[in-house]
């Protein structure tokens, strides 16, 4: 009984299913840069001047990337940072946006053509090739990479109204993600 009969097709079936395998593998493969690395735990900490989690570098859609996320735990509430990196490359194996500028200026126009969008946004000047705020995140463009930067933290203070209230934790998270941006900007 010869086992080389089988052997041999075996192992091209074997070959063509990791050729097949490295080939679709991933959608954003070696390319993105892992957000972990950009924003370090001690980065995180130093932003919020607490002890936090280690980040966690895990793959996302919707643009295809890499995010990673630092939390803290204070009277019974969660607080935060999620960075959030997609590249060109990754954008357009996922096959639904062209690159990092279509996915930023398809955002920028459909926060423009929503009337309650529309007043939560805020262009940031200054901010890479081009930055935008949409009420809970920081949206942000650098040549063919896209930086998605949420932030929740902990606001201290005693507020006359929910409103004001949910202001101020909307301008200090707004703060905190541009700090944030920037240390990522400043590593790609």
């Amino acid at each position: 009984m010869s086992h080389g009969k089988y052997l041999v097709p075996a192992l091209f079936r074997v070959l063509a299913v990791l050729l097949i395998l490295l080939a679709g593998g991933p959608v954003l493969a070696s390319a993105t840069p892992d957000p972990c690395g950009l924003f370090t735990k001690t980065d995180a900490e130093s932003l919020f001047k607490e002890p936090l989690s280690d980040g966690k570098p895990r793959e996302v859609s919707l643009p295809a990337g890499m995010s990673c996320r630092y939390t803290f735990s204070k009277g019974g509430s969660v607080y935060g940072v999620t960075v959030r990196l997609a590249t060109s490359d990754s954008i357009e194996k996922e096959g639904i946006h062209d690159s990092a500028k279509d996915v930023f200026s398809r955002m920028v126009k459909a926060q423009r053509s929503n009337e309650k969008a529309a007043k939560k946004l805020k262009v940031i000047d200054g901010l890479g090739e081009g930055s935008f705020w949409e009420g809970t995140s920081l949206w942000t463009l650098q040549g063919d990479h896209l930086v998605i930067i949420t932030v929740h933290s902990l606001l201290q203070g005693s507020f006359s109204s929910m409103d004001e209230m949910n202001a101020a934790q909307e301008e200090q998270d707004m703060g905190l993600s541009m700090e944030v941006a920037n240390k990522v900007l400043e590593m790609l």
